[in-house]
């Protein structure tokens, strides 16, 4: 495919999944020969973290209160860079971000990311940004993608799910990691069960916490892990306190060196109660061969075959999530037998080049329709 001039916007100030992908996403058109560049608030972690992995960033002031300066603010943008494709992520900056490209001379294909399974409502404005503002609308999983055409209408040619993909080369099949154990103070004798997170409400840490609280009362072996930061933080350091859990469960804090943490795991646990798509934690631990116990929420399911590739729990049911937990802790076999599935499935469906190649495919079917409108 010949070279692109890509803009990708986000008006989110964390550093979760979503903003992951933008810049994994940006990392591997760039490696293509595409010229990505990232519309981001300024000071915020997204834009530290594509700054540092040498991403290309505009600094663009994301607050409400200037939302019709913010429209000239991505002409400008556009009209800077000479930009094709306009692919927005957030809720702001897909306003805005939209309705510059639709405006702008040049004329570039719109791309709506939807990441989450939270439901949109069916009114005229949620209308206006699926239906009229994008050219097309990309999902992180198939059930986001059903969820929306049947919210929105949304014809099934204008909406294609493609999951995040999985650097093959980087979350691969490795021994526990003894250095990391070692600095939680956890012996190559502990089973240790961890989760990869956002500190949000909607990824039911709470419940996680709880279900240890259950498992450690039948298997002093078990360790549990929750790696990363968030609003959440505090209110989890309350609960683990007040289950006397303090010497079984760590909270990490952030992480940058997350094959390693999911190498130090024997269980890797997911245990989101909505807002789901396909969470990269779960696929990078499934690639590492980490057997998996996951809520059916979003696009889960897709991955998590029950018995198959992982086991499947209900959300906010910790008493569900702590029995398949006990299960693997007590059954190595079947750890072994799930996590060689789960890396497999990863493997021929999952994989970053997977993921690029399909939005490629998406970019160039998009550009062969609208591509006489350019201006140069």
């Amino acid at each position: 495919m010949r070279s692109l001039r890509i803009l990708h916007t986000d008006s989110s100030t964390g550093l979760g999944g979503q903003e992951l992908r933008v810049v994994y996403e940006a990392l591997g058109m760039v490696r293509r020969g595409h010229a990505v560049v990232l519309a981001v608030p300024p000071g915020s972690d997204l834009q530290e973290y594509a700054k540092k992995h040498h991403v290309r960033v505009e600094p663009v002031s994301l607050k409400r209160r200037r939302y019709a300066a913010l429209v000239f603010d991505f002409l400008k943008v556009i009209r800077k860079h000479g930009i094709q494709v306009v692919n927005t992520h957030g809720s702001l900056d897909s306003w805005t971000a939209s309705v510059a490209g639709r405006l702008s001379r040049r004329k570039p294909i719109i791309i709506r990311t939807r990441h989450k399974s939270t439901p949109v409502a069916n009114s005229l404005r949620h209308q206006i940004l699926y239906r009229r503002l994008p050219h097309a609308i990309i999902t992180t999983g198939e059930a986001v993608r059903a969820t929306l055409m049947e919210e929105q209408g949304i014809d099934e040619s204008r909406i294609v799910s493609i999951p995040t993909g999985v650097d093959l080369s980087v979350y691969r099949p490795a021994p526990p990691d003894a250095k990391i154990r070692r600095y939680f103070n956890l012996s190559m004798q502990h089973v240790v069960v961890g989760t990869v997170a956002f500190l949000r409400d909607y990824k039911g840490l709470k419940y996680f916490v709880e279900a240890a609280n259950l498992v450690a009362g039948k298997h002093p072996e078990a360790r549990f892990l929750i790696v990363g930061n968030g609003p959440e933080e505090m209110t989890l350091r309350r609960k683990i306190k007040e289950l006397d859990l303090s010497e079984r469960v760590t909270l990490t804090g952030f992480r940058d060196d997350i094959p390693n943490i999911l190498a130090a795991m024997d269980v890797f646990a997911l245990s989101s109660v909505e807002g789901e798509g396909l969470p990269q934690a779960l696929t990078q631990a499934m690639a590492m061969a980490r057997p998996v116990v996951a809520t059916a929420v979003g696009s889960v399911g897709e991955v998590v075959k029950d018995r198959v590739t992982g086991l499947l729990s209900m959300p906010r049911d910790s008493e569900g999530l702590a029995r398949n937990l006990s299960l693997l802790i007590e059954n190595p076999a079947l750890r072994d037998t799930l996590a060689r599935a789960g890396r497999e499935l990863v493997v021929q469906s999952y994989s970053v080049e997977d993921m690029l190649n399909r939005t490629e495919e998406l970019y160039s079917h998009l550009l062969e329709r609208h591509e006489p409108g350019f201006a140069c």
